[in-house]
């Protein structure tokens, strides 16, 4: 009985010493090909002999210090080749069947990287629980050129040295952690590209170059750089696109006035680079027999019979009979001459009442009696 009861014994010791053998040989899992560098800290103790725990920092010279064995290289290599080494030399002289653990207690040698627009880029040490998010937080967070700066983590592949570059969206870590935000792995480089930007020009308060927000839109844009000014709201909006093509743009027409749900360039995502464009008001003239002749502004679908009331109606001696229309013919100095049929226009042909263009001149001839 007594026999039993040690073998019994013995065989728990034995399983207690493979258990911690096996975890000698894999210190800490995650960190099993881990290479030790200069500054790691290490904590190293040896099974039943507690006077020999060591809490050993890596010298610059790639060396720690353990009671007994004095100075060991330890510089590249692994947590299990350093306690084999240790162990080593411990039973040459000291312990018979020394059992060595070591661990690390401070990662100098695991860095990431963060780069672009953030107050301090550099290389940091990667301790604790580090995501995106805190290793962008440490390196001093987002200036204000990166505040619409898109967010990427460029990983390195363990098979083959090549790179992954994954999309970080650190907007929406509330509302979701799928690529929100993410733990990082040693040598990651995180880049905070700089605010895409694009430029509006012509009748607006205040022409410039503005940064691209969120979804930002022709007319949010517009909004921003303080709206049309009274000289453009009937003047055209373009948008200047530049495309693929090295020097090749695309001219986009954008009409605010179509309402309608989901109509073509009613409004419309702005890109990075593009140039929004507010024309100036067009211009037509009205002369001869009206009440106040002169120059006004082209408002939408103008016609005719409109433009002549806008000057005040015909004026005393004015005929209805006798109006024209001068517009200039396209690469030419020279006018067309359109007679106007304005007693058809009033009576509700359509087509009688000519819609007008920039730069026409309407005159209003005296009746002839």
């Amino acid at each position: 009985m007594v026999k039993n009861i040690f073998i019994v014994l013995l065989v728990l010791f034995n399983m207690f010493v493979a258990s911690s053998l096996c975890h000698a040989d894999e210190p800490q899992e995650e960190l099993q090909h881990y290479k030790v560098g200069l500054g790691d800290v290490l904590d190293i103790s040896v099974l039943d002999h507690d006077e020999l725990k060591t809490t050993a920092p890596v010298t610059s010279d790639g060396s720690i210090t353990f009671p007994y064995i004095g100075s060991i290289n330890v510089k590249g290599l692994s947590l299990s080749d350093i306690e084999k080494e240790i162990e080593k030399r411990l039973s040459s002289s000291y312990i018979k069947y020394p059992v060595v653990s070591v661990t690390l207690t401070r990662f100098e040698n695991v860095k990431f990287f963060v780069y672009g627009e953030v107050k301090n880029p550099g290389r940091y040490t990667l301790e604790g629980n580090m995501t995106v998010f805190k290793a962008i937080s440490s390196a001093g967070g987002i200036t204000s050129d990166g505040i619409y700066g898109k967010v990427k983590v460029r990983r390195r592949q363990k098979v083959g040295g090549t790179y992954q570059e994954i999309n970080i969206n650190l907007k929406n870590i509330k509302e979701s952690m799928m690529n929100c935000d993410m733990p990082v792995e040693d040598e990651d480089v995180i880049v905070v590209e700089r605010n895409k930007d694009f430029y509006v020009y012509g009748e607006v308060s205040k022409p410039g170059k503005y940064t691209l927000g969120d979804q930002m839109t022709v007319l949010q844009a517009i909004s921003i750089a303080g709206g049309i000014t009274t000289n453009g709201l009937y003047g055209k909006i373009k948008v200047r696109r530049k495309q693929k093509m090295e020097g090749a743009y695309k001219e986009i027409n954008i009409d605010f006035k179509n309402t309608k749900e989901n109509a073509m360039n009613s409004d419309m995502p702005v890109e990075d680079g593009d140039v929004i464009v507010v024309e100036r008001n067009k211009d037509f003239f009205v002369y001869g027999e009206v009440a106040r002749p002169g120059k006004y502004t082209l408002e939408d679908q103008m016609t005719v019979l409109r433009a002549i009331s806008i000057a005040g109606g015909f004026a005393k001696f004015g005929s209805p009979d006798r109006v024209k229309i001068l517009r200039t013919v396209h690469g030419n100095t020279r006018y067309e001459n359109i007679k106007v049929d304005t007693k058809g226009a009033v009576k509700g042909d359509v087509d009688k009442d000519i819609r007008l263009e920039s730069g026409d001149i309407v005159i209003v001839m005296e009746g002839i009696l």
